[in-house]
C-alpha cells in the first residue's frame, strides 16, 4: 500500500508479510531506491519470500539529499524516515528494537549516510551495488560502529561499485563493525534472474533478526518464569514460539507454554471450583494472587472475569437484604445496608443504579 506522511507531504510503500500476525511484534526494512528510481520494495521483500520482515519503500525527502547525498543534507530524510515508523507502529506491531536500513545502488551509498547517522536506532545495514558515499573520511562514532551489523553484496563485474566495496568492507571492518561480504559471481550491476540463488542475504536477516528475537525473548521468559512471574513467561514463550517454529528454541518455548498453559488453567479451574465453596473473602484473595501470577497473559482475564463474578453476587446479596428491609419499611436499616454496598462495592455492576435508588429513598424518608 501507498502512503502519505501528513508532516512532510512525502510517501512510502508499506509491505506487509504473507506471516503478519497482530500477536507479535515484527522487524522492519526500510529500503531506499536507486538514482532515477522510484520507492520500491525490491529486493528485500524478494530475498525474505514475503515472510517475516515488514518492508517499507521509501522515497527520498528532497533533491538536494537525493542527488548528492551529502552527510550535512540528511535532516529532513530523518524526520521522514521518524514519521513513517511513526505511521507504521500505529498501524502495525513493530518491534522497534529490530529496524534496519538498506537500498541498491544509490540506496546502498545512502544507507553508509542517512543510514550512519541512525546506527543507534538500527539492527543492521544492508548496503547492495554499492561502496560508502565517503570512502574512509567522516566515520561515525566509535562506540556506535564497533560491533553494528552490515551486510554487503556487490557483483564481481559490477564496476566501479565492486572496488569500493571491497574498499568500503575493509573500512567498516577496521572500524570494528560486524561485516558480512558478498561477492556474486558473473554479475554486474545490472542483476540476472540468477542473482537470487547467489546471496544469503535473507539468512543474515533472519540471524540478526527473528533469531535475535527468539533468543533475547527466551531469556526474558526464563527470568520472568524464575521469578513467579508466570503469565510473563507464558505470553513471551507463545509469542516467540511462532516466530521460527522450526527452530529447536522455538519449538523448547512451544513446549513451555503449553506447560505454564496447562498448569494455569489446572489451577484455574480448582479455584474456580472452590470459590463457590470457600468464604468470600478467602476465594478474593486467593484469586488475587492468582491474578497477580499470571498478569499480562489471557489467565489474568479469566480471574478478573471470576473476581468480578464473584464481587457482583456478594453485592447482590447485599442489595436484595436492603430491598427486602425496604418492603418491611424499615428504612433505617434499608438504608444502612445500601450504604454498606456503596462503601464496599463502588465496582459492582449495580453501582450507579443503586446509588440513585438511595437518593431517592433518602428524598422519599427525609434522611441524608
Amino acid at each position: 500500500m501507498r502512503i502519505t506522511a501528513p508532516k512532510t507531504g512525502k510517501t512510502f510503500l508499506l509491505y506487509l508479510p504473507i506471516d503478519y500476525t497482530d500477536q507479535r511484534p515484527f522487524p522492519v526494512i526500510f529500503c531506499y531506491h536507486g538514482y532515477r528510481g522510484t520507492a520500491t520494495t525490491w529486493p528485500f521483500k524478494q530475498v525474505t519470500k514475503g515472510q517475516g520482515f515488514i518492508v517499507a519503500g521509501m522515497n527520498y525527502a528532497t533533491d538536494a539529499y537525493y542527488h548528492k547525498l551529502r552527510f550535512n543534507t540528511t535532516g529532513p530524510e530523518k524526520i521522514f524516515f521518524d514519521e513513517a515508523l511513526e505511521i507504521i507502529s500505529t498501524r502495525v506491531n513493530v518491534d522497534q528494537d529490530y529496524i534496519f536500513m538498506g537500498g541498491y545502488s544509490q540506496g546502498g551509498y545512502s544507507t553508509t549516510v542517512l543510514g550512519e547517522q541512525l546506527l543507534g536506532r538500527l539492527a543492521g545495514n544492508l548496503v547492495l551495488g554499492a561502496g560508502r558515499c565517503y570512502v574512509d573520511m567522516n566515520p561515525p562514532p566509535a562506540e556506535l560502529i564497533r560491533g553494528h551489523p552490515f551486510f554487503y553484496g556487490v557483483g564481481e563485474l559490477d564496476d566501479p561499485h565492486y572496488p569500493r566495496a571491497k574498499r568500503a568492507f575493509q573500512f567498516y571492518t577496521e572500524s570494528g563493525a560486524d561485516v558480512a561480504f558478498e561477492e556474486w559471481k558473473d554479475e554486474t550491476h545490472k542483476l540476472s534472474p540468477q542473482w537470487m540463488t547467489k546471496t544469503k542475504m535473507r539468512e543474515w536477516l533472519i540471524a540478526y533478526g527473528p533469531m535475535k528475537q527468539v533468543e533475547s525473548g527466551f531469556d526474558k521468559a526464563q527470568i520472568a518464569e524464575k521469578n513467579g512471574r508466570l503469565g510473563e513467561a507464558f505470553t513471551l514463550y507463545t509469542r516467540i514460539a511462532k516466530i521460527l517454529p522450526d527452530t529447536k528454541l522455538c519449538r523448547t518455548a512451544e513446549e513451555s507454554a503449553i506447560y505454564l498453559g496447562t498448569q494455569a488453567e489446572t489451577q484455574f479451574n480448582r479455584l474456580k471450583k472452590a470459590a463457590g465453596e470457600k468464604p468470600y473473602a478467602a476465594s478474593v484473595k486467593t484469586l488475587e494472587a492468582f491474578r497477580n501470577k499470571y498478569a499480562g497473559s489471557v489467565f489474568e482475564a479469566h480471574a478478573v472475569q471470576l473476581l468480578s463474578e464473584l464481587l457482583n453476587a456478594k453485592a447482590d446479596a447485599l442489595e436484595d437484604r436492603a430491598r427486602e428491609a425496604e418492603a418491611q419499611k424499615n428504612y433505617t436499616r434499608a438504608l444502612q445496608l445500601y450504604k454498606l454496598y456503596l462503601t464496599h462495592f463502588p465496582k459492582a455492576k449495580r453501582y450507579a443504579e443503586v446509588q440513585k435508588h438511595v437518593k431517592a429513598l433518602q428524598n422519599k424518608t427525609a434522611t441524608k
